[in-house]
């Protein structure tokens, strides 16, 4: 007997997975999000869209239909949503706005990458990949938007509205019928398409979605898919700045090795925050970021005291950042932008004090800052390379559970990992460094 010829469904799900392969052969910075995300078909959406967890839909009509280099473009469109973290990135802003503006971002990025035009209706504003996300958003907001159906819109039909039981007619209906002065009411049977009657707004899903459409995944094991998500969209865009960077960097010298001998005042320079690689930094603070105290959370803090007395863990809202900076002699050009940078990502990551350890061969300053002393904020050292004494100290205290540690990466630095988790912010650095431990991220000032 000659096989079955493949529903829809089975075609869509199967060009699906072709086409997350392309993506991650043509975009390589995307493979990791493309080997984390659920394909589930369904016919909910009118082309396809994602949630934070990884979970994706696809259309079957679509998906089994469509030129595969199409699909190709609308896959990579839902990743990009992950790597951009349109679903953290909202804050007071209408969500719907946000995943909107950043249709128009990833669609501009896409169509450049990948050489051709937005497929499947998708929205285009020629020029979106270098505006900021939050000035669309506000556009938007202004002006509106004049596609209610989001990024993707398909011609599709429109069943009736399935009607519920009729009301029993009054005798008063019954004579004027019986009169012929008023018509009867006509017998309407369902049609049964079980297509919805309209398709929801944009291509990001709730979390509300992802649980009504993916039952089967416990609260928790959600939550780790997210956190794996989060990190591969690290990945995703600090391997996309290594790419376009690679034949650029450049290493400086490590200076001398004579610690703490000079100090200068630095003014940081203000920077505006856009994607790619800050992103990277700040989606890393979003993942690490606490908050403020609370009993749902303990406390490693005193977990060994003897009179059993509990402290309390923390929520995620104002907390502080720890960070270790590299005021090693190659770094004196850079510093001043590094500031400016690290003061505009604890405003927007909502912290609300910095912890900064200056190292060259040993600890020049461990000082506490309100984020805006960082605008101008004095440097000491200038000498060698040695972030040991810094990461050292931050293991001893227990209340540490991550750090961020700026370098150009001609360091030396603990070979055994800590006991908290470290973002290693490579600034103008040579590709070369490559810890055993932590995530990297390329730094470009």
């Amino acid at each position: 007997m000659p096989p079955d010829d493949p529903t829809p469904e089975q075609l869509a799900g199967a060009n699906a997975a072709r086409a997350l392969k392309l993506v991650a052969a043509t975009l390589p910075h995307l493979s990791g999000l493309a080997h984390s995300v659920r394909v589930k078909v369904t016919r909910k959406y009118p082309v396809a869209a994602i949630g934070a967890s990884g979970l994706m839909l696809v259309n079957p009509t679509v998906f089994a239909a469509a030129p595969l280099p199409d699909l190709v473009f609308v896959v990579a469109h839902e990743l990009m949503h992950l790597a951009l973290d349109t679903f953290a990135r909202a804050g007071s802003a209408e969500p719907y706005l946000v995943n909107v503006a950043h249709d128009y971002v990833i669609n501009d990025i896409l169509s450049v990458e990948l050489g051709r035009d937005v497929p499947c209706g998708g929205l285009v504003r020629h020029g979106a990949r270098q505006e900021s996300l939050e000035a669309l958003v506000a556009e938007l907001a202004r002006n509106g938007t004049d596609n209610p159906s989001g990024c993707w819109t398909v011609e599709r039909k429109k069943r009736k509205k399935k009607r519920g039981p009729k009301k029993p007619k009054t005798a008063m209906q019954e004579e004027l019928e019986r009169a012929g002065l008023l018509p009867p009411e006509p017998d309407e049977p369902d049609d049964g398409d079980d297509d919805p009657d309209d398709y929801p707004a944009g291509d990001a899903l709730t979390a509300e979605d992802e649980a009504e459409l993916e039952p089967e995944l416990g609260p928790r094991e959600r939550t780790a898919r997210s956190e794996r998500v989060r990190r591969e969209a690290v990945r995703a865009v600090s391997l996309k700045e290594l790419r376009e960077q690679m034949e650029k960097a450049s290493g400086g010298g490590q200076g001398s090795g004579d610690g703490g001998a000079t100090r200068t005042l630095m003014e940081a320079v203000a920077t505006a925050y856009q994607p790619p690689w800050q992103l990277a930094l700040q989606h890393w603070l979003d993942a690490v970021s606490p908050g403020p105290r609370s009993y749902a959370k303990p406390s490693r803090r005193g977990a060994d005291r003897a009179d059993g007395v509990v402290l309390a863990g923390r929520k995620r809202e104002g907390w502080a950042l720890h960070v270790v900076l590299d005021t090693s002699g190659s770094m004196v050009n850079t510093l001043p932008r590094i500031l400016g940078l690290l003061a505009s990502f604890c405003e927007s990551a909502g912290v609300t004090q910095v912890h900064v350890m200056q190292c060259d061969v040993g600890v020049t300053a461990d000082e506490w800052l309100d984020p805006a002393e960082l605008t101008s904020y004095k440097i000491t050292g200038f000498g060698g390379s040695d972030m040991t004494p810094a990461m050292d100290e931050l293991s001893d205290d227990p209340e540490v559970d991550a750090v961020l540690v700026l370098t150009d990466g001609i360091i030396s630095y603990p070979r055994a990992e800590p006991p908290y988790r470290v973002l290693w912010g490579l600034v103008d650095g040579t590709p070369g460094f490559r810890p055993g431990y932590g995530t990297v991220v390329r730094v470009k000032t």
